[in-house]
This record gives structure tokens, sequence and C-alpha cells, in this order.
């Protein structure tokens, strides 16, 4: 009989418990075998087969965040109350779910069916990431917590790239059913990322006490507010040129499907085999340098993707686009990786909570975005969107200073506290 976490209760840690985050690390690499090929793959299944506009492939992206943010902060307070597993195998469940209804759209070839399952996908997304993030940051100290989420991420990364290998695979053999059976495979994966999670479940560890309750002094205070503001608008302008990516290859670059994946293929080999000593480096480095770093790289990779076809010429300007993709993968897996143990220090003891908040404020973000830049492709210029975003990237650097400077001066002075008593 499985017992519920909030019976299973053990001394708070003295030390990261890695061995408890086994099973989270196994199901995170079931759970992402789709990620690279339904993002891949939406746009285009969206907007050439199923006569989409650009602001409706806008809305599918946009769906799958409001899931996220609307279900967020419900999974936080079930997380919260000793159910962060449970939570995550609701997650896993309800994708299931989504990528089978993604498969009968497909089926039907009907993008209103692909629309509700986004909405649908993006609920599943909330429960899974939420208890995911609480799981891993109640798990480990402090100092670990960088590369925990680190661990995960390459857990994400091999995913991906088996998940596109496999998924790629069955869409060249079956090229009728391929695209449902495609579906229908992940869907299975999910499953088993659930079950991997919910099997065998540790005891839930006991708050520390010497964690201090929330307060003037909190570094739940401007610092993180200012945070919070800056990865808002961060994923704002992200978001705006996400569905977009690969329609905008397609126009300008090639409309070779092979080559496109093969973009995506360095950064996901560098998460993969990368991912936790990515992390494990962020712990003990300049978190200000970091964060900045990737808010640059991503800026600068973006503008590159507009006005790289008129600086090279084929086969060199997709070479260029790989190699900037894959120097955004590492500095954005460390910047996540910070912004992660940051939120997971911040609200230490309720980090299911705190994430809980984090994700819905990113979850808001991310379903205006999209809309937006369908508007600005279908209005303006395909490019639109991405001017935007490449020169938006670098007003958020001093906000992301200021607000990481904020954190770490009070943690240091939380940190001093109990010498000076």
């Amino acid at each position: 009989m499985v017992r519920d976490e909030s019976e299973m209760i053990i001394d708070a840690p003295k030390r990261s418990n890695w061995k408890a985050l086994t099973s989270v690390y196994n199901s995170a690499f079931f759970c992402s075998f789709g990620f690279f090929v339904v993002r891949f793959l939406i746009p285009i299944i969206a907007y050439e087969s199923m006569g989409a506009t650009a602001t409706e492939v806008a809305l599918v992206f946009s769906l799958l965040t409001l899931g996220i943010a609307i279900f967020s902060p419900i999974a936080g307070k079930i997380a919260k109350r000793g159910r962060r597993r449970s939570t995550i195998f609701v997650g896993t469940t309800v994708r299931a779910i989504a990528y089978i209804g993604m498969a009968i759209s497909v089926m039907l070839n009907d993008k209103y069916i692909l629309i509700i399952n986004s909405l649908l996908w993006g609920l599943g997304a909330a429960f899974y990431r939420v208890g995911s993030d609480a799981e891993i940051s109640e798990r480990v100290l402090h100092e670990n917590r960088a590369e925990a989420f680190g661990k995960r991420e390459a857990s994400n990364g091999k995913g991906s790239v088996i998940g596109a290998i496999l998924g790629f695979t069955i869409l060249l053999s079956f090229p009728e059913a391929g695209l449902v059976l495609v579906f229908l495979f992940f869907a299975v994966m999910n499953i088993i990322g659930g079950i991997v999670v919910i099997v065998k479940r540790p005891p839930l560890e006991k708050i520390s006490d010497n964690i201090r309750p929330i307060g003037a002094k909190s570094i739940i205070g401007l610092g993180i507010a200012t945070l919070i503001i800056a990865a808002a608008i961060d994923t704002f302008i992200t978001a705006l040129m996400s569905p977009f990516v690969e329609l905008f290859i397609i126009d300008q670059f090639t409309s070779d499907l092979t080559l496109i994946a093969l973009i995506y293929l360095p950064g996901g080999i560098i998460s993969g085999v990368f991912g936790s000593h990515l992390g494990r480096f962020a712990d003990h480095k300049n978190k200000v340098v970091i964060v900045s770093a990737a808010v640059i790289i991503g800026a600068i990779s973006t503008l590159a993707l507009v006005f790289m076809p008129f600086i090279l010429s084929w086969p060199f300007n997709l070479i260029s686009i790989a190699i900037l993709f894959s120097i955004g993968s590492v500095a954005g897996i460390m910047a996540y990786t910070v912004m992660s143990s940051v939120f997971g220090t911040a609200y230490e003891g309720r980090a299911s909570e705190g994430f809980g908040m984090f994700e819905a404020a990113m979850g808001f973000s991310r379903f205006t975005a999209p809309l937006v830049g369908g508007f600005l492709w279908d209005f303006l210029d395909p490019s639109a969107p991405f001017l935007l975003v490449g020169l938006s990237g670098f007003i958020l650097v001093p906000i992301y200073v200021y607000g990481m400077r904020q954190y770490e001066q009070i943690r240091i002075e939380q940190i001093a506290e109990p010498i000076q008593e």
C-alpha cells in the first residue's frame, strides 16, 4: 500500500538527498520525449496542414501556457500539503491525455481540437512542473540547487534528443499514419514517466527549524519582486517569437525539415550531456554575470536569425544559426538553473507555493506574447517579432542585475545574522 507523502517524515537533511531525486530525473527523461518534436511540429501542422493563420498558430502556443498560468497556483497548493509526487503523476496523466487528443486532431485534420488539447497539455504541464520544481528544491541544500535543476535539464535534454530521433524515425517509417503514431507514442512515454515517479516514494523531509518565517528582512523582498518582473518580461519577449521560429527558418533559410531539426540537435546534445555540469558550475559562479550573459546571447541570436541570410550564403548561414543556438542553449541552461535555485531558496520550506506563483506569472506572460507575435507576423512582416525580441532583450540586463544584487545582498545578511546574535 502506497502511503501519502505527508505521513512519511524524516529529519531535515544535512546534505542533499540525490538518491531521492533519481526517479524524478528518470520521469523527466521519459516525459520529455515529445518536447522537441511537438514544439517543432505543431506550428508546421497547424499552419501548413490545417490551414491555420499565424495568429491561430500563436493561439495554440498561448493556450499551452494559459493552462500553466491558471493551474500552477492550484498545483502549488496541492503539492504544498505533502503530495508533490502525486502532483507530478497528475501532470503526466493529463499530458498523456492531451497527446491522445492531438493525435485525434491530426486524424480529423481539425485545428480546433488541436487548440483545445493545447490548453489541456498546459494544465498537465502546470501540475508536473510545480510538483517537480518543489520536489527538487526541497530535497537538496541551497548550495546544490542549481546543480539539481541542471540534472533535470540534462534528463530533459537526453529525452528530447532521443524522442526526436524516435519521433522522426516513426514519421519516416509510416508516412501515412506517422503523426498519429508519434503523438500516441509520447502519450505512452508520459504514462511511464508518471509510474516511475509514483511507484517508490522516499520519506518526506522535515522542514528545518532554522528556516525563518517570511518577514521584512526576508529575501522575498525587492530583489525577488524585481527578478519576477524581469523574468516575466523576458518570458514575454521570448514567447513572442517561439511559435514562428521554424516557420521563419522555412521561409528564409530552407524548407528541408531534416536540416531544420539538425539546427537544434547540438543544443539538445549539450543539454543532455552537460546539463548537470552546467548547473554545478552555476552554483559556484557569479549569478549576475550568468543571467546577463544568457539574455545578451539570446538577443544576439534572435537578431542574427533576421540578418544572417543577408550576411552569409547557404549553408553557412544555417550553420551559424546552429552555433548561436548551441551557445544560447549553454547560457540558457545556466540562467535557468540559477533562477530556479534563487526561487527555491527564497521559498525554502514552501517551495511548491513559491513555484506555483512563479509559474503562473510566467504562464500569463507566455499566453499573451504569441498572440502579439502572430499579429506582427500577419499584419507587419514575418521578421517583426524577431526584431522586437532582439532589441528588447538588451533592456532586461539592468533589471536582472539590480534584482540579483538585491537578492544576494539580503541573502548574505541573513546568513550572517546568527553569527551576530
